[in-house]
């Protein structure tokens, strides 16, 4: 896929490939076993050819169900305008930001160009398997310059877990569709590890796949929401994707993307 150097670029249009990829080999396939056939060659070829193009071919279906959205330029500037939205009904747009898993900057870049006043910083571990998405800390500083907004949105490498930065550091923590990509026992230590660096009486936003629940230790959205105010969070409000107005399409409900917010209990 070709792309635009002067415009920001964050990933994620070689899901596409993807699709084209399962579902061209899968045709190929059955079209191959086919022309065996007709051409008398030993029947398991053609069996062989055939079965390997209905399976690569289905394949390409689902992940284009599923996934497809995620390389549909509509829908991925749907959720953004869905995220910047929800924030904006419930954030005043002031001082310094966090997104954790900030990728090629996307959500980053997105709070400091719609907030004037917002200092946003992205952190993320950028491993190398995300390369391959155009996802690196490069070209989220390069999506910065493009977006102008380079003076007030700065990046870092860290670990989500134990990220470096001062308790109460940060008046806004944000992520977006990253919490479900880390393999721990219990997710809520990415909770109790956002809520830490956040400064007192100020608020936090999660977007991301809630379903199922089993990697939080929960079975229920209200445990779950339970369990983030035992960290010392109060207002926690939860909140589906589709609430706000966006349809993804095809299968990609059943991720069960939702927003988790909630604000941080001041000290006594």
């Amino acid at each position: 896929m070709k792309r635009d150097s002067e415009k920001a670029y964050y990933g994620f249009g070689e899901v596409n490939y993807v699709t084209f990829a399962a579902t061209g080999f899968g045709i190929a396939g059955i079209l191959l076993g086919t022309v065996f056939a007709i051409l008398t060659y030993p029947i398991w070829i053609s069996i062989l050819c055939w079965s390997l193009g209905a399976i690569l071919l289905i394949a390409g279906l689902l992940w284009h169900l599923f996934m497809g959205f995620a390389g549909n330029p509509k829908k991925v500037e749907q959720v953004r305008q869905s995220f910047l939205g929800e924030l904006d009904a419930i954030w005043d747009g002031r001082e310094k930001v966090l997104d954790i898993g900030t990728g090629s900057g996307r959500a980053a870049i997105g709070i400091a160009s719609q907030f004037p006043e917002a200092q946003s910083v992205g952190l993320d571990m950028w491993s190398k398997k995300w390369r391959f998405f155009g996802v690196s800390r490069e070209q989220a500083e390069r999506n910065a310059e493009l977006e102008g907004v380079s003076d007030r949105c700065t990046f870092q490498q860290g670990d989500a877990l134990n990220m470096p930065f001062e308790d109460g550091e940060f008046q806004l923590v944000v992520s977006s569709l990253v919490f479900h990509e880390i393999g721990i026992p219990d997710r809520i230590e990415l909770f109790r590890e956002a809520i830490r660096v956040l400064e007192p009486g100020s608020i936090f936003m999660i977007c991301d796949t809630f379903r199922p629940l089993d990697g939080y230790k929960v079975k229920t959205v209200p445990e779950l929401l339970e369990k983030i105010e035992k960290l010392g969070v109060q207002e926690v409000k939860f909140k589906t994707l589709k609430e706000t107005g966006v349809d993804l399409g095809g299968f990609a409900h059943i991720w069960g993307i939702s927003y988790i917010s909630g604000k941080k209990v001041r000290n006594e």
